[in-house]
């Protein structure tokens, strides 16, 4: 009987599976399984599924993204985590290892925390899955007790997307430490909107917590764009929209709430249409994507960032009010004005 999860690592260069190997067995955490080649990689997965595989693209013969295609067109393959490794660099390159399903894609030279955080990261996720099924397989079979039980997976249901939610909010904050308590605040400004907007308590609860992952799709964005000081190039503004496409993938999921996908892939939709990645206007972006578009830019612009000071209160306020009707929704606009006392608490409460 399995009782650790298993990492299979699969490199053409032994010494980075052995490296690998050694920093993922430091805490005895895993078993971890070496193979050289891409058909090796599936000889071994049909022999024993692991929970997650470390896979290099770069490799003769069989490279990773043909591996990956194999793996994700068999059903009983299909759902293995796949973390891609690679020297290769580029945007295009990112996009087609989401494309085939990867969940994440480190760079060579590894960074040891960043690589032991994305897999425990992944693990979590995997682990989590795991026992959902296995909970909902009891649930089928044992339909004389379905009240107690559908309650059971009511609980276990709310307890899992919390960890999911934890758990891709905290690759975030990895990815993204300049930041770290814009997404608190984001979530707790979002909520503000709701609640005035007339939202009911569930909603309201949702949004604040799935607001945090409005930006989760940055782990997918290399640091050399993402952490650039000063304005992005065109091209390099082009490749950062791809963040909300790559987060809403992360959240492609029938168990996770639609509305945690809206928010990762509708937060940047404008109201007059201008907006990304899908263009929307008006009242056909929805209306959670709404709220934490206003939310997102009010704490941008008084937030410091390693290309601007942050922007005084009275300068926030005219660009959201030239903003109303083009930016953002006009209904949304007046509630930031009424309740503008409150946004100030919270974000001095959440500040530093």
């Amino acid at each position: 009987m399995k009782t650790k999860p298993v990492i299979l690592i699969v490199d053409d260069v032994a010494t980075n599976r052995q490296y690998l190997a050694m920093i993922l067995s430091e805490n005895d955490s895993y078993e971890i399984r070496l193979v050289s080649n891409g058909q090796d990689a599936l000889d071994q997965v049909d022999k024993e599924k692991p929970d997650l595989i470390l896979l290099d693209i770069m490799m003769p013969g069989m490279d990773g993204y043909e591996v990956a295609g194999r793996l994700k067109k068999n059903i009983s393959t299909s759902d293995i985590p796949i973390l891609f490794i690679t020297a290769v660099t580029g945007t295009e390159n990112i996009v087609k290892a989401f494309e085939l399903g990867g969940v994440d894609y480190i760079n060579k030279p590894f960074n040891k925390q960043e690589l032991l955080s994305r897999v425990s990261v992944h693990i979590g996720l995997r682990m989590a899955r795991i026992e959902l099924e296995e909970k909902n397989l009891i649930l089928k079979n044992r339909e004389l007790q379905l009240v107690q039980l559908v309650d059971d997976k009511t609980k276990r249901l709310e307890g899992t997307t919390m960890a999911l939610v934890n758990a891709l909010e905290n690759a975030n904050l990895f990815n993204d430490t300049d930041t770290g308590n814009h997404i608190s605040r984001v979530g707790a400004f979002a909520a503000l909107f709701a609640r005035e907007y007339g939202c009911d308590t569930d909603y309201i609860k949702r949004i604040k917590l799935y607001s945090s992952l409005h930006d989760v799709g940055k782990v997918g964005i290399p640091d050399v764009i993402l952490k650039k000081p000063g304005k992005y190039a065109p091209e390099e503004f082009i490749a950062m929209q791809e963040h909300v496409v790559i987060g809403s993938r992360m959240l492609d999921d029938p168990e996770i709430d639609v509305m945690a996908k809206n928010i990762t892939l509708y937060h940047h939709e404008k109201w007059d249409g201008s907006g990304y990645v899908r263009g929307l206007t008006g009242e056909d972006i929805p209306l959670e994507a709404r709220f934490v578009a206003l939310a997102d830019v009010y704490d941008a612009l008084g937030t410091a960032r390693s290309y601007k000071d942050p922007y005084s209160e009275d300068k926030i306020d005219s660009i959201i009010f030239e903003g109303e009707g083009s930016h953002f929704d006009p209904a949304l606009v007046k509630i930031y004005k009424k309740i503008k006392p409150e946004l100030l608490e919270i974000k001095n409460k959440l500040s530093g």
